[in-house]
């Protein structure tokens, strides 16, 4: 589990400094992260342990359908999507269900303080700080 968190932080830090500064994550990055989520899917698998695989893909599938509705809709990027995807493939079940709880109250924080500083709603809004950041207060 320590080697899927080290990799899911790196990815998440770089994604957020990319969409930061670019409104954009770069599709290498998630295609790494693709590629480590598959290549632990499938080691679980071959070590005897098909549920642990079963967890990430469950996770994984519901943080991209959860997070295609609002790109469906125009609110969300593309980028953002597949992100949710890596995450979700490389936390697993239980771990993802605790990070969506903190990544709903680091969003509601957000939307809260730009309320307080009445602040309108921006064109854009980078999503993968709040992913990041939603990771980094999880792992604590």
């Amino acid at each position: 589990m320590a080697f899927r968190l080290i990799v899911l932080g790196v990815l998440l830090t770089i994604a957020a400094y990319t969409d930061l500064q670019r409104r954009q994550i770069p599709n290498p990055l998630v295609c790494l992260g693709l590629s480590v989520s598959m290549l632990l899917c499938l080691s679980s698998f071959v070590q005897g342990k098909p549920n642990q695989m079963y967890s990430s893909i469950m996770a994984g599938g519901f943080a991209f359908v959860l997070h295609l509705i609002p790109y469906l809709c125009g609110t969300m990027g593309a980028g953002d999507v597949k992100l949710a995807l890596v995450v979700g493939l490389l936390l697993g079940w239980q771990e993802w269900l605790a990070y969506l709880g903190v990544f709903c109250v680091v969003s509601l924080l957000l939307v809260l303080f730009l309320l307080c500083l009445g602040k309108r709603k921006p064109a854009s809004l980078p999503l993968a700080p709040l992913m990041a950041v939603a990771f980094w207060l999880n792992c604590l």
